[in-house]
């Protein structure tokens, strides 16, 4: 059975901490966001009248190598009345090495006293999973789904942009549908650089209904660095904002749809790759109006979520202009495979080619 949602898992372990806390606790699964507020939510929670230990299992001198000592504690109550907590992050390696002394120190927790594990996953064959289910409580925090079930592209229906419509509104932000999911395909899927971006956003435009528009120049990681906005401005028509993006891509890199920072060598290919995506689309589109269907049922079909700049792309470029920036691509790629000019250089000359007029009628094979 899937996980939970993990804001209902932290609503969850709310409750269970709010009440008489389970001797055992364990926070687990890869979403670093959402357990990083599960152990917050703890610390906050249990400080009051609790004496909490905090240690690293990554550490491999200090707390950590003597969290075997303040385990027996927990068999104990605290000499000063209130809670003992111990709270052992990153203890998916002390675990393992700990597993069969730490059963016994499981079964063996006095009233009133709490361990906290964060782990990554938290092997259920073993005796020890089996004995933390019985005496406590495991949450499991995974990734916000980027996608709606089924669906093959994101939409604004998927976990993570209602999340993020949701995390706005927290933040004095009113965003749209469209916005929300905009800023997941420019920003990423990680809710730590979203939560950034948007907690960056509210003093600069809190208070206002905020568009996928509004977004494209105010985001740290912006269409600016994107092959999105170089193709867009290249089907625009619009050299300036054309080579500014290309040249943010250069300087700031471009990112993945995790979030994750991607080699230059990769730009290029990436680029060509989502022009030549973007035309075929304008293509097919074409070719359906050709054939007689309406414009507005071709744009509903092919426009994706951005059906008005669709729109305007189709209205601006006819087949010959979209065959034609189809050469310059192709020459481009070509040049990569038999010249010695570097990607970046050949770029700004599909750019020149495809955007400059005089280049358009002096480019060569």
């Amino acid at each position: 059975m899937a996980a939970p949602n993990p804001e209902k898992e932290l609503g969850r372990l709310g409750s269970a901490l709010s009440k008489e806390p389970p001797g055992v606790v364990v926070l687990q699964g890869p979403a670093r966001w959402f357990k990083d507020r599960a152990l917050d939510a703890v610390r906050k929670v249990l400080a009051e009248h609790s004496e909490i230990t905090e240690l690293d299992g990554l550490e491999s001198s200090g707390g950590a190598a003597e969290a075997g000592n303040f385990l027996m504690d927990l068999r104990t109550a605290s000499l000063f009345g209130g809670r003992r907590v111990l709270l052992l992050r990153n203890g998916d390696r002390w675990l393992r090495q700990h597993a069969a002394s730490l059963v016994q120190t499981v079964e063996k927790v006095a009233a009133g006293n709490t361990l906290v594990v964060e782990v990554g996953k938290l092997d259920g064959r073993t005796q020890l999973a089996k004995t933390i289910k019985k005496m406590g409580e495991v949450f499991e925090f995974r990734a916000l789904y980027d996608k709606s079930f089924g669906a093959e592209r994101r939409d604004a229906g998927a976990e993570l942009v209602r999340w993020l419509l949701g995390r706005a509104r927290t933040r004095g932000l009113n965003f749209d549908d469209d916005a929300a999911l905009f800023m997941v395909e420019v920003v990423g899927t990680d809710p730590a650089q979203l939560d950034g971006e948007l907690s960056r956003l509210s003093a600069q435009i809190g208070g206002q209904r905020v568009t996928a528009a509004a977004l494209r120049g105010a985001l740290t990681i912006s269409f600016g660095s994107s092959q999105f906005e170089l193709v867009d401005a290249i089907l625009a028509g619009d050299p300036v904002e054309a080579l500014r993006s290309l040249r943010a891509m250069y300087r700031e890199g471009l990112r993945d749809r995790d979030g994750k920072r991607i080699e230059q060598a990769a730009v290029f290919p990436i680029v060509t790759s989502w022009m030549r995506t973007s035309i075929g689309k304008l293509l097919e589109a074409r070719a359906a109006l050709n054939a007689g269907a309406s414009p507005a049922s071709v744009v509903e079909q092919h426009g994706g979520w951005f059906k008005d700049r669709f729109a305007r792309q189709l209205d601006r470029l006819s087949t010959t202009a979209l065959v034609g920036l189809l050469g310059a691509l192709h020459r481009a790629e070509r040049r990569l495979r038999t010249s010695s000019e570097t990607p970046e250089v050949l770029l700004e000359r599909l750019l020149a080619e495809t955007l400059l007029p005089i280049r358009q009628h002096l480019a060569v094979l």
